[in-house]
């Protein structure tokens, strides 16, 4: 292999590792703007609510019918929020506690809410594990397999 080959071939492995960082932050950016937008929505929810309360009240018309929907309306978008936030959380390398639902960094082995041991994350495969980090992903797999 020629030193232009090496060259070119180790151009092409930095641009597809910038690459793939920047659809990293192009995913989580697209999380970030729609979360903005369910917050922005509910505000606006939150005030028609607050209107239509008003409204009843002042003119003693019951509505009921009117407020029921916009409860339920909330309902959705705060589900929806919290399966946002949920996905946000995902992409920042935490564990989640299956007991508490706390985050936590990865490398934790320990929850640090409710003290509960953590599921092990397994790493994905690539070319960039060292030796040291392969025999402590089979140490800890192994582990799981025993119960210990």
């Amino acid at each position: 292999m020629s030193i232009f080959e090496d060259v070119l071939l180790n151009a092409r492995t930095a641009v597809d590792n910038v690459s793939g960082k920047a659809v990293k932050v192009i995913d989580k950016s697209k999380l970030f703007l729609a979360a903005a937008d369910i917050k922005a929505e509910l505000s606006k929810k939150y005030h028609m609510l607050g209107r239509v309360c008003y409204a009843a009240n002042k003119t003693g018309k019951n509505c009921d019918k009117g407020i029921k929907q916009l409860q339920d309306e909330i309902k959705e978008l705060n589900d929806q929020l919290a399966a946002v936030n949920e996905m946000i959380e995902n992409s920042k390398d935490k564990l989640k506690c299956p007991e508490c639902g706390t985050y936590n960094v990865k490398s934790a082995v320990y929850c640090n809410k409710c003290g509960k041991k953590l599921p092990v994350a397994k790493p994905q495969y690539d070319d960039d594990l060292t030796v040291e980090e392969l025999l402590d992903f089979a140490e800890n797999d192994l582990d799981d397999d025993l119960g210990i």
